[in-house]
């Protein structure tokens, strides 16, 4: 049985095995096409009879599985009390495949087979970005592998926490937490997302952790792990400017927001400080999870989380956003412009002109569509602006945090935050790209959310 489905897999094209049959020249389209797929599969599934209780519209089965599979968090359902175990296992498929990258996975389960390295083709040649001197196959082995290790070792945490709390199913529940978490997908196996946790270390520093790993990625923590194995090892440019960027997002979001009379439940300082970092990490991470009611939240810290989870994760990582190296990009070029220098710097590092561009296309176009998201929800929705700028930012950053009107949406809003789930999902630059029809120049070096190296 296993000879036939390896001789299979080798006569045929893998590109379009990967794409359901369906191929193109063009990569992005490839992309674009197959995780339009997989969120049409995972909505056919949710909506057989044994995936949910009661009754459950259509719409809303099909929003909770473009926020699975973008990995998004966001749902107009409460997940735990709709779906059943196995609607749940569909969600949790979907996170997985749509966190690691469907190519991503699909590639690995296909060289175990075949152990033929030369068959990823030009779809999964665009979904990654490797580090030089590293093979294809190499580093989609290394980010399962990075990937099963992290998510076995939440589970493990996970599980001891939450039978210790006497929370039902610990197991089922762990690993439902560990998944979402690494995944930065922000679902979570309880009504009230995370916030009957917020006094449980043990569960709060485990989501910390591996929220942390999932945004900045497998290229990234390998670069710290070697730094503390090798004597004299140096890191990496682009590790220096995803350390400092996640730092000064992490203190500066948790300042802000623990001077904030707005954050529900503080006892003292030492208790706000700390609900202030996990919810500064959950939107900087895009992991979507809440320890706080954030239906309070006045003006001000709705402004900043909404310019955290624009920033966002690292572009090797997870998570969601414009990426902080873009954003570096940017800064460096105005700071620049502003000096009258001839050259664009970030931390004494001359900035290729191509990275340049790229990042400023992928800015301009990801405020772009988030206006375009604000206008027709300002206009279907009854809303504050405050409120539909932060769900418009969340659903395109792939957050999934909100300040719970997402239940409340009418159909036209519902469409409208599951088209920008979608967009934030493959990368705007993909997307765009996709729909123009033009082949990519450099195309290993653009930023973007198809898979988790991009």
């Amino acid at each position: 049985m296993k000879g036939s489905i390896r001789f299979l897999l080798l006569t045929m094209n893998p590109t379009r095995f990967i794409t359901f049959g369906r191929d193109s020249d063009l990569p992005e389209r490839n992309i674009l096409l197959g995780y339009l797929i997989y969120i049409i599969a995972g909505f056919l599934l949710l909506m057989l009879p044994w995936s949910y209780r009661g009754e459950v519209h259509w719409l809303d089965n099909l929003f909770t599985a473009a926020s699975a599979m973008s990995t998004t968090g966001l749902a107009t359902v409460d997940i735990p009390s709709t779906y059943t175990i196995f609607g749940q296992f569909v969600i949790l498929f979907l996170i997985q495949i749509g966190a690691v990258g469907y190519m991503t996975l699909s590639s690995y389960i296909i060289y175990r087979i075949t152990h033929h390295a030369d068959y990823t083709g030009k779809v999964v040649g665009t979904s990654i970005v490797r580090p030089s001197g590293m093979s294809l196959q190499a580093l989609v082995n290394s980010i399962v592998h990075f990937t099963i290790f992290f998510e076995l070792a939440g589970f493990v945490a996970f599980f001891f926490a939450l039978l210790h709390a006497g929370v039902p199913l610990p197991g089922w529940n762990a690993l439902f937490l560990s998944v979402s978490s690494f995944c930065t997908a922000g679902f979570s196996p309880f009504s009230d997302s995370l916030c009957s946790f917020s006094d449980n270390i043990a569960v709060n520093l485990t989501v910390a952790v591996l929220s942390y790993a999932g945004a900045m990625g497998f290229i990234v923590m390998t670069d710290l792990t070697y730094k503390f194995r090798k004597r004299g090892y140096k890191v990496s440019f682009t590790t220096k400017v995803i350390l400092l960027v996640t730092a000064i997002m992490t203190i500066g979001g948790t300042v802000i927001l623990s001077l904030s009379p707005t954050v529900a439940g503080a006892r003292d300082w030492g208790h706000r400080i700390w609900l202030s970092f996990f919810q500064t990490m959950s939107a900087m991470t895009t992991v979507g999870f809440n320890t706080i009611d954030l239906s309070v939240l006045g003006v001000g810290p709705i402004l900043i989380f909404s310019l955290i989870m624009f920033i966002g994760a690292s572009p090797s990582g997870t998570g969601g956003g414009v990426k902080s190296t873009a954003v570096s990009a940017v800064w460096g070029f105005v700071v620049s412009k502003l000096g009258v220098r001839k050259n664009v710097t970030f931390l004494g590092k001359a900035i290729p002109s191509y990275r340049i561009d790229t990042a400023l296309t992928s800015v301009i176009v990801y405020g772009a569509v988030i206006f375009a998201g604000c206008v027709v929800l300002s206009y279907s929705e009854p809303f504050r602006l405050s409120g539909i700028l932060f769900e418009a930012t969340s659903a395109i950053g792939t957050v999934g945090l909100s300040t719970g009107i997402t239940p409340e949406l009418s159909t036209t809003g519902k469409c409208t935050i599951i088209a920008l789930m979608y967009i934030g999902r493959v990368g705007v630059i993909t997307f765009g790209t996709a729909l123009l029809g033009r082949l990519r120049a450099n195309a290993g070096n653009l930023p973007g959310k198809a898979d988790l190296v991009s």
